[in-house]
């Protein structure tokens, strides 16, 4: 996986480019999206598990799926698609984007694959999606959506998604938040009855929680599901696929060998069928975030320092808290540090966004400040913001305090390998936001 932070000179260059020389370039608040980071991800990563499959004589393929949610900007979801083998979806809407993208670009091959917890709407746009000849994979979320298939009577290629606890903790005890997948109740049931249907069983899923991949805890849920597969296909020889869902660990883990990983999951699946006497299954994975996380970086200027506290406030010209929503909501890691002067006359200090929220700040916890360089003029970089954000933040829309939106730039190779930077939204102005409030 390609390294993607450099430091030449005092100053940090990301993918590439210095950012201090894009801050000065366009201005700041700035925010910068490297599309072919997002390219590269998944090539990289296909690429490792290809090589394992290779290299174990794994008899199945492996097939990645891009998670629209994590970033529904055209662009970012386009680049992941052009290299992915298909699209997860998890609503209603997020289904209507997938199928018109692949409907325009004349492609019915790769996979389209629908989760979450389905209303009805969500269900009858998939069977219309599924009469189209689209390559759909319906995962099945509950009892209900199961009955309501069964009663229009459809070929239907499915899955079963198997409820898992989200492994994690909070001051040691495991959070029972997800309330996704079948219980074992609603899976016998199903399995039981799924010969009476016309449903076309492909797929056993699980989903491991997307943040902060813990090898233990991944272990233990690949392997409990792993049983609910294995019972399936005895039963049914059409099961072909096992999906593991998001939480793989991120690019932004650097020194992560994704080729071992990779390597370890065959081993155990070629161990465990070889036991059964089942067939392996191909490998799905749907992690959004691992493609779109770190291709984009927001810049901020520091714009003054107050000095009420024990640790002096360096005010950036922007709002981290709206930025960063993932970070402040869900403890998401996003790496917050200086781009410019990087290790020179440091100091312990603290940030601060230009909002009047107390809580619009950044500084490590444990220590209580971060080591800034004393410098004229300061540029800080937050680093792996490319997913969740926008929709978390509601971008197009009415901030904190009307603070505006970053200028918005895009950095990508055309056809012919040329480097491009080409703006996509300018600074949010008064006058956007005059609309926005039917001002």
């Amino acid at each position: 996986m390609k390294i993607l932070r450099e430091i030449k000179n005092n100053e940090l260059y990301y993918n590439g480019f210095n950012l201090k020389t894009l801050a000065k370039k366009y201005g700041t608040p700035l925010k910068v999206t490297f599309l072919d980071v997002i390219k590269e991800h998944i090539t990289s990563l296909k690429a490792d598990f290809d090589k394992a499959i290779k290299d174990s004589n794994y008899p199945a393929k492996f097939i990645y799926l891009n998670a629209n949610k994590a970033n529904y900007g055209k662009e970012e979801i386009m680049t992941a698609y052009s290299v992915a083998d298909g699209l997860e979806t998890s609503s209603y809407y997020d289904l209507l984007l997938s199928s018109r993208m692949m409907i325009e670009n004349n492609d019915k091959t790769k996979y389209l694959v629908p989760n979450g917890y389905k209303p009805k709407e969500y269900i009858d746009e998939i069977l219309k999606i599924n009469e189209l000849g689209f390559n759909i994979i319906d995962i099945i979320d509950s009892k209900e959506e199961y009955l309501y298939l069964k009663e229009k009577n459809v070929k239907l290629n499915v899955g079963l998604r198997i409820h898992v606890k989200a492994l994690y903790s909070e001051e040691g005890d495991v959070i029972e938040n997800d309330r996704f997948g079948l219980n074992d109740e609603e899976f016998n049931f199903i399995i039981d009855d799924l010969k009476n249907t016309k449903l076309n069983l492909t797929t056993i899923h699980f989903h491991q929680r997307g943040f902060d991949y813990e090898k233990d805890k991944f272990e233990e849920n690949f392997n409990k599901v792993l049983k609910y597969y294995i019972k399936a296909k005895k039963l049914y020889p059409t099961v072909v696929n096992y999906d593991i869902g998001g939480g793989m660990p991120l690019p932004v883990s650097e020194g992560f060998n994704y080729y071992e990983f990779a390597k370890g999951i065959f081993e155990v699946l070629l161990k465990t069928c070889k036991e059964n006497n089942i067939d392996a299954p191909n490998i799905i994975s749907e992690n959004g975030k691992f493609s779109q996380k770190d291709s984009t970086v927001n810049i901020y200027k520091v714009v003054g320092i107050k000095n009420t506290d024990k640790y002096p406030w360096n005010i950036v010209d922007g709002s981290l808290l709206i930025a960063l929503p993932e970070m402040y909501a869900l403890g998401e890691p996003i790496l917050v540090m200086p781009i410019n002067n990087i290790g020179q006359n440091e100091y312990k200090a603290r940030l601060a966004g230009i909002t009047c929220d107390c809580d619009d700040v950044y500084y490590l916890k444990d220590r209580g400040y971060i080591e800034l360089p004393k410098c004229d003029e300061l540029y800080i970089g937050c680093i792996g913001t490319g997913s969740y954000q926008n929709s978390m933040n509601g971008k197009g829309g009415v901030h904190h305090c009307l603070l505006p939106e970053e200028k918005d730039l895009l950095i990508y190779k055309d056809k012919n390998g040329n480097i491009k930077e080409e703006i996509r939204h300018d600074l949010q102005s008064i006058n956007d936001v005059y609309k926005l409030i039917k001002y």
